[in-house]
């Protein structure tokens, strides 16, 4: 990607960051709520970061949806696979349509886990904040 194309991206993600704000905060909430553990998010925060294809990612949250109960509470797990792997993917799409970037490329992934970074970025500030709130300075 080129130094021009990718300011566009990160331009784009950031513009798409403001879009997606109220569901973040709502999956945050939903993490608190279902008393998901602090280290659980840190994994996922770890693992979004870190990941060099989406699918790291989805296996991620479908291993803990499997294996913890807190992630299948009020189906939070699953919502936010569903957002991840199908809302973002739209929102990518979009993103490479306006500035000209081929699908299935290199690049469409790297927007696409650009948005998911920023997406769970989102939910880990949201979860923390709902924990202070629900608990005081008891974190």
């Amino acid at each position: 990607m080129q130094a021009q194309q990718r300011i566009g991206v990160r331009r784009q993600v950031a513009l798409q960051a403001d879009h997606f704000y109220m569901q973040a905060q709502e999956l945050g909430e939903l993490a608190a709520t279902a008393q998901t553990k602090r280290a659980q998010i840190t994994g996922l925060e770890g693992i979004a970061n870190s990941a060099d294809k989406t699918s790291d990612i989805f296996d991620f949250i479908k291993l803990r949806a499997a294996r913890h109960k807190e992630w299948r509470e009020r189906d939070w797990g699953k919502k936010l696979l569903a957002v991840l792997s199908t809302d973002l993917r739209a929102k990518k799409d979009d993103i490479c349509n306006d500035l000209k970037i081929e699908p299935q490329t290199l690049d469409s992934l790297e927007v696409h886990l650009l948005l998911i970074r920023e997406f769970v970025r989102q939910v880990a500030a949201h979860y923390e904040y709902a924990e202070y709130d629900r608990n005081g300075d008891r974190i």
